[in-house]
C-alpha cells in the first residue's frame, strides 16, 4: 500500500455499470478532476463475454453548468460520423471495447487505483472465529485446488454488524483483470491500493462523512443497479445489514418508501432519527418524498465533504448528480486516506498483485547491487595497490640484478686478461683433457641431483633417462615451490610439466624437469692437482663461454680437507616462547584506543590468516606510525610471513627495523639472518656470528646459538 498518495482513481462495477471518478489531493481538499460511466451489455458475473453497449455510453454525467471538462482526463473523444465511416472496409476498422476507451481518457499510472469485489464470491465465517487457526481452516474449508493455484483469493478480518467476523473473497474479480489487462495492452503501469467489499467501504464512508455518527436509530440506504442495501446504526455502531428488495430499475418514490418500511419492520426497530440515501436510485425528489412521510425522520442525501469540482459555480454544486458515484467516491476517499480512523487496512487484494507492488523489493535489490560494488571496488583497490607494490619489488630487483651483471662483465675482462696468461699452461694439458673427454660424467650426474634432492627433503625421484645431451628427471613433491627450485638446481633445468594430485588426502605435485648432462671439467681438475702439490690456489677459469659444474673429486678430496659443506637450506624450527618479543613501556595500559588494535592484530597473528593480519597491521601503524610497539607489529607480521614462506615480502616488512637502534633490533637481526638461511644466501654464518658476539646473553643470542644447532643437524624444513 503506497502511503499518502495525491490521485486516486475509484473504479467500481454494479451489475451491467462501470463508473470511474479520478480524485486530486491538495491538503484537506479533495479535487474531482473527473468522472465517467459505461453501461455493459451483460453483467460480467452473469455473462461469459460482457462487451460494452456502444461508442455513445454515458460520459461526465454531471451538470455542464458548474464543471467543465476541458483540461481534465474527462475530455470527450470526437465522435465520427456515419459519413466519414462508409468507406472504410469492415475488416479494417480496428474494435475496442467500451471499457478500454473510458479507461485511456485517464492518466491512471499518475494516481492509485482503489475498486471493488463482487459480492457473490464473498464467503463469511461465524463472527468470533478470528484465531489464525479458525482463518487457515476456513480457508482450506472452501478454497479449491484450483482455486488457490490461481492465487485470485484473499481474506480478512472485518469489523461487522456482528463483531469480529472473517470475510474470506474466493475470487475471481474480473474488474481487477480488466484492468490490469488494460495495463498490459497500453503498457501503462498500474498501482492498485485496495480492493474493498461494498458493505465495508460504503459503511466507512458513510461514518467519515459525518464526522461523528449521531446517537440513536440512523439509516444508510444505497440503492444502486442492482446492490442495494440498508444499513442500520445504533449510536454510531453498525448492527444490522438488510437487502432492499426492489425488482424495478427505476422505481417511484412511493415504491423506495414502501420496500425501505418494509425492511424496517423486519429489522423490528423502533423509527430512526436519519436517513441516508446514495446511489443511483437516489434524488432530491425521493427525499422531499420521504421528509413529507415522516415527520420525525430527516432524510438527506450522502454528503461529500472536502469536495471541490474545479469549474463548479460559487454556489456550489448539486449533490444528486454525484449520488450514482458515490461508490466510487468512497473507494477513492479511502485510498486518499488510509491512515485516517474511520477507514479500515482490510484488502481484498490478492497476495501476488499487493507483493508486486512492494517498492522495499525494489530498494532491497538496489542495496543489494550496491553492496556488491563496493566489495568489486574495493576487492579491485587492494590488489591494484597489491600488484604495484609487487611491480615496485620486482623493478628493484631487476636494479640490482643490473648492477651485479654490470660488475659481473667487469670481473669477466679482467679473468679475460688472466686468461691470456695462462694460455699456455693450457696447451700442454688440453691433450690429457681430451684423452679424459667424456669420462666420469654419470657420477657427476649424481653427485649434482643428490645435492640438490637433498635440500628439498620432501622430494622423491621417480623416473630418470637419457636423451642425447638432455636428461629428463621425473618425480613428486608435497611442496609446488619445490619444483622450481629443483629446476634452479640443476644445470640448464627447465621444468617440462607440472601435474597436482592426492595421495590419502594429502596433495602432491608431479614434475618433469629437463636439465642438461653435466660435463667434467678435467681442466680445472688438473690445475686443482697443480695446486695442492705446489702449494698455491688456482685461478684459471674453464675454456667454454659456458659455466661447468665442478667434479666430486674437486669437491671431496680424497685427504678430507677444505671439504665443502652442504646445508639444507629452508625454514627452521619455530622460535622458542621465551625468546620471542613482546610489548614494552606504558603505551597499551595509558591508551585504551591502541590497546584494542593492539589485541585484535595479536588475534589475527593467531589466526594465520596472511590478508587479514597484514591489514590489521597497516591499519595499526597507519594510525600509530611512531609508537615503540611499530617494530613489534614489523616483526610479527616478518615472522609469520617468513613461516609461510613469503621470504620476499618478510623482508621487506622486517627492513625498517634493521636501520633503528631499539629494543627490538636483536630481534630483528636474528629473523634478518634466519630469513638468509631459508633463502640459501652465504651470509647468513656472518648475521649469526654477529648476533652471537654482540647480543650472546640475550633471547636473541641464546636463540641464534640454538638455529645454529639446528642447522648443523640439518632440521629446516
Amino acid at each position: 500500500m503506497k502511503k499518502q498518495p495525491k490521485e486516486a482513481f475509484g473504479i467500481y462495477q454494479d451489475a451491467n455499470i462501470l463508473r470511474i471518478v479520478h480524485l486530486r489531493k491538495d491538503g484537506a481538499e479533495f479535487y474531482l478532476m473527473g468522472s465517467d460511466s459505461i453501461e455493459l451489455e451483460n453483467d460480467w458475473y452473469k455473462s461469459d463475454q460482457a462487451k460494452a453497449n456502444s461508442a455513445n455510453a454515458e460520459f461526465i454525467p454531471l451538470d455542464s453548468s458548474f464543471m467543465d471538462a476541458d483540461g481534465f482526463d474527462v475530455a470527450e473523444l470526437e465522435e465520427v460520423g456515419p459519413s466519414e465511416m462508409g468507406d472504410l472496409p469492415a475488416q479494417g476498422r480496428l474494435e475496442v471495447s467500451q471499457s478500454t476507451l473510458m479507461l485511456s481518457r485517464f492518466p491512471l499510472s499518475e494516481g492509485v487505483i482503489a475498486l471493488n469485489i463482487h459480492d457473490q464470491h464473498i464467503l463469511k465465517d461465524v463472527p468470533g472465529k478470528v484465531k489464525r487457526g479458525d482463518l487457515s481452516r476456513f480457508r482450506k474449508q472452501n478454497l479449491n485446488v484450483a482455486q488457490r493455484k490461481a492465487a485470485a483469493w484473499h481474506s480478512c478480518v472485518v469489523e461487522a454488524e456482528d463483531g469480529s467476523q472473517h470475510w474470506l473473497h474466493t475470487g475471481p474479480n474480473l474488474l481487477l483483470d480488466t484492468l490490469i489487462s488494460y495495463g498490459q495492452e497500453s503498457s501503462t503501469k498500474l498501482y492498485f491500493q485496495h480492493a474493498d467489499a461494498n458493505d465495508v467501504v460504503l459503511t466507512e464512508y458513510y461514518r467519515y462523512s459525518l464526522g461523528e455518527v449521531p446517537d440513536g436509530i440512523n439509516l444508510f440506504v444505497y440503492l444502486g443497479a442492482e446492490y442495494r442495501k440498508l444499513f442500520i446504526f445504533q449510536d454510531g455502531k453498525w448492527i444490522q445489514t438488510h437487502p432492499v428488495h426492489i425488482t424495478q430499475e427505476y422505481p417511484d418514490p412511493e415504491i423506495i418508501y414502501s420496500k425501505l418500511a418494509l425492511a424496517l419492520d423486519s429489522a423490528q426497530i423502533r423509527e430512526p432519527e436519519t436517513i441516508v440515501l446514495a446511489g443511483d436510485l437516489a434524488s432530491n425528489q425521493l427525499v422531499d418524498y420521504m421528509n413529507s412521510q415522516s415527520m420525525s425522520t430527516k432524510s438527506s442525501l450522502l454528503h461529500f465533504p472536502d469536495l471541490v469540482i474545479p469549474s463548479a459555480s460559487e454556489d456550489g454544486y448539486n449533490e444528486q448528480v454525484l449520488e450514482p458515484y458515490s461508490l466510487a467516491l468512497a473507494l477513492a476517499y479511502k485510498a486518499l486516506n488510509s491512515e485516517d480512523e474511520h477507514f479500515s487496512r482490510c484488502t481484498f487484494l490478492p497476495n501476488k498483485i499487493a507483493d508486486s507492488q512492494k517498492e522495499l523489493r525494489v530498494v532491497w535489490h538496489g542495496f543489494i547491487v550496491l553492496s556488491l560494488i563496493f566489495i568489486l571496488v574495493f576487492y579491485t583497490t587492494f590488489n591494484y595497490l597489491r600488484y604495484k607494490q609487487e611491480i615496485r619489488e620486482e623493478s628493484s630487483k631487476g636494479q640490482n640484478l643490473t648492477f651485479t651483471l654490470n660488475k659481473l662483465r667487469a670481473e669477466n675482462a679482467v679473468l679475460e686478461n688472466l686468461a691470456a696468461e695462462i694460455e699456455e699452461y693450457r696447451n700442454t694439458t688440453r691433450a690429457v683433457s681430451d684423452m679424459l673427454k667424456g669420462k666420469n660424467r654419470w657420477t657427476e650426474l649424481f653427485h649434482i641431483i643428490n645435492t640438490t634432492f637433498n635440500t628439498h627433503r620432501d622430494s622423491w625421484i621417480s623416473n630418470l633417462k637419457q636423451s642425447g645431451e638432455k636428461m629428463n628427471i621425473s618425480g613428486t613433491t608435497s611442496r609446488r615451490e619445490n619444483v622450481s627450485r629443483l629446476a634452479e638446481g640443476l644445470p640448464g633445468g627447465k621444468i617440462n610439466s607440472v601435474s597436482r594430485s592426492e595421495i590419502r588426502e594429502q596433495s602432491v605435485y608431479n614434475f618433469e624437469i629437463e636439465f642438461n648432462l653435466p660435463e667434467v671439467d678435467w681442466d680445472e681438475i688438473i690445475s686443482n692437482d697443480f695446486s695442492e702439490q705446489s702449494g698455491e690456489t688456482s685461478t684459471a677459469p674453464s675454456s667454454g663461454s659456458t659455466p661447468k659444474y665442478r667434479p666430486v673429486s674437486s669437491r671431496s678430496p680424497k685427504n678430507g680437507q677444505n671439504k665443502v659443506k652442504v646445508y639444507h637450506y629452508g625454514i627452521l624450527p619455530n622460535i622458542e616462547h621465551d625468546f620471542t618479543p613482546g610489548p614494552i613501556g606504558d603505551e597499551l595500559i595509558n591508551d585504551e584506543d591502541m590497546k584494542a588494535e593492539y589485541l585484535r592484530f595479536v588475534e589475527s597473528i593467531g589466526k594465520g590468516n596472511m590478508l587479514e593480519y597484514r591489514l590489521a597491521a597497516h591499519l595499526f601503524l597507519q594510525k600509530y606510525p611512531h609508537s615503540q610497539l611499530a617494530s613489534l607489529i614489523r616483526w610479527w607480521v616478518a615472522y609469520r610471513l617468513y613461516l609461510d614462506r613469503e621470504l620476499v615480502a618478510a623482508r621487506n616488512s622486517l627492513r625498517p627495523n634493521l636501520v633503528k637502534t631499539d629494543y627490538y633490533l636483536p630481534y630483528s637481526k636474528l629473523l634478518d639472518a634466519r630469513i638468509s638461511f631459508a633463502s640459501a644466501e652465504s651470509s647468513f654464518k656472518q648475521k649469526y656470528e654477529e648476533l652471537s658476539r654482540q647480543y650472546s646473553s640475550s633471547p636473541a643470542g641464546r636463540q641464534a646459538a640454538i638455529d645454529l644447532q639446528n642447522i648443523e643437524a640439518g632440521n629446516a624444513r
